[in-house]
């Protein structure tokens, strides 16, 4: 086990024109390919970051090289296995290059860190492939991983644990900044080759591994952590569980980053995956081939990880230390879930020509003032999304202007926006549905939505729909002069521009909506 406080990080150095945008609120991009080699996969991503902190995946190249398997009993990595990475990491390097990319990043993990031969494999790979391959310490590797994959999770406190082939990195965080880091030899494919691939009955095995387990994470030092703090997981392993619980279950979204796994679907997984033959595994819904040999054996781990702290269930990120790697010359710390609220719109936004910035901005201007004032009435949860969604409707214009606000629904649903949980992205897709079809069903937002929020949704529809149709009507010089007031059961509304409006309609929704009148003063 090792363990480090606030360890050290290595940086990919963007260029001095994308800094330079930074510094000056421009807009630039940096193109990177980062590739990472483990215990049991080798991946190459390309990572198109912008100053907005939009991180888009341009390509994707992966391979099973099995480097924790193939060694010597001396831990020396076999020539073949040498050959094999060299002849890899080349091929990636010719994708990355015909990507043009800015940079190439290449860093090797637990297996690595664990071969005697290291040094020897690190230039072979740099005589062959021109590639210098960095081997990171398990502290280097929880700082990566906690930078990728927190940076766009709605979370300010909690550990994160990322489990690999060979060991388990956890993170342990206070209002998102890493407060220490800790390394257990505890992987996926590591657990499984010392304990359930051998001749013992699975029965024997299944214990001997959750003793084990359960003796590394006592005796790791690892603090308790707090009844509001949350419990993060990353990786394959826990993607590819969380792949096998949606099988079981309802979602309402496509994605997994942000899904929440809980303690007892872990336990119900591990009881179906044990005593099962390499056939059957291989039509198990959800379960990746690449990953039969080690399953069973990361699932014990992320069990019995969620129950040493306290069963909380555990929310999912679809990121790691690849996304780390090519955040890290750019991104000192992480900024407030806000902070990466607001930029992850405007970057969602920015792909679309229909969408202005400043449109949007007055356009959430306006409803969040409408949000503030009718706060006894509106759920506070509800009130600190409103703004991002009035900011995302014109996004739908891009497919249709008449049904402008289901098409915005559906690309919130399917975009890449950060600092929003699952419950969050229903609430506002929800709100944008409910302006294109009043008549929409809660059934479709199940289980993060019930269908006693359908009030709280329809009076965001109602603050939407008038926002939106005032800002159409107010330029960008007044729209901050607009004037509004609860008075006696209504809410007035002044601004010279909408002298000429007469919203009866939207009026009828806004009061059987909020039991309230809306008037224009004229």
């Amino acid at each position: 086990m090792t363990v480090e406080a606030r360890p050290n990080i290595l940086q990919v150095l963007p260029s001095n024109d994308f800094q330079r945008a930074q510094q000056n609120g421009e807009s630039e991009s940096h193109l990177v390919a980062v590739i990472d080699v483990g215990s049991n996969s080798t991946r190459m991503e390309v990572l198109q970051l912008t100053t907005d902190y939009d991180l888009r995946v341009m390509s994707e190249v992966k391979a099973l090289l099995r480097l924790a398997s193939r060694k010597s009993k001396d831990g020396r990595l076999l020539p073949s296995a040498i050959s094999d990475l060299s002849r890899l990491i080349d091929d990636f390097a010719t994708v990355a290059r015909a990507s043009e990319v800015d940079a190439i990043r290449a860093v090797a993990t637990s297996a690595m860190r664990d071969a005697t031969n290291g040094d020897e494999v690190l230039e072979r790979v740099l005589d062959e492939t021109g590639i210098k391959l960095e081997i990171i310490s398990g502290s280097q590797e929880a700082q990566f991983g906690f930078l990728g994959a927190v940076f766009t999770l709605p979370a300010h406190d909690g550990v994160l644990f990322d489990i690999g082939g060979g060991s388990v990195e956890f993170s342990f965080f206070q209002n998102r900044s890493l407060q220490r880091a800790y390394t257990l030899d505890l992987g996926a494919l590591r657990v499984s080759n010392d304990f359930l691939n051998s001749e013992e009955p699975e029965h024997e095995a299944v214990l001997a591994l959750r003793r084990h387990v359960k003796k590394m994470l006592r005796t790791s030092g690892m603090p308790a952590i707090g009844a509001k703090a949350q419990l993060i997981g990353a990786g394959g392993t826990i993607r590819n569980l969380t792949k096998i619980d949606r099988e079981t279950r309802d979602h309402s979204f496509g994605r997994l980053h942000g899904s929440v796994v809980r303690y007892g679907s872990l336990k119900k997984i591990v009881n179906g995956l044990r005593g099962l033959d390499r056939a059957s595994l291989e039509f198990m819904p959800g379960l990746n081939p690449e990953r039969i040999d080690s399953i069973l054996g990361g699932a014990i781990v992320a069990s019995e990880i969620a129950k040493f702290f306290d069963k909380k269930p555990i929310l999912v990120s679809g990121r790691g230390i690849r996304e780390g790697l090519a955040m890290s010359g750019v991104i000192e710390k992480l900024p407030s879930i806000e902070e990466v609220r607001r930029r992850s719109t405007y970057a969602l936004g920015a792909r679309f020509d229909t969408w202005d910035r400043l449109r949007a901005d007055r356009r959430a201007a306006i409803a969040r003032k409408m949000a503030a004032l009718l706060l006894d009435h509106l759920d506070d949860e509800m009130t600190q999304l409103i703004p991002h969604v009035a900011r995302l409707i014109d996004t739908g214009r891009s497919v249709n202007y008449y049904d402008r606000y289901v098409h915005a629904a559906n690309i919130i649903e399917q975009g890449e926006i950060g600092g929003f949980s699952h419950r969050d992205i229903g609430l506002m897709s929800a709100a944008l549905r409910f302006g294109g079809s009043y008549s929409t069903s809660m059934s479709r937002y199940r289980p993060e939505l019930k269908k006693s929020d359908r009030t709280i949704v329809r009076r965001a529809t109602s603050i939407l729909r008038i926002s939106d149709e005032m800002e159409r009507r107010l330029g960008a010089e007044r729209y901050s002069q607009i004037k509004m007031n609860l008075v006696d059961g209504r809410l007035e509304v002044r601004a010279p521009e909408l002298n000429a409006w007469e919203p009866k309609r939207f009026a009828t929704r806004f009061k059987r909506t909020f039991k309230l009148d809306f008037v224009v003063v004229r």
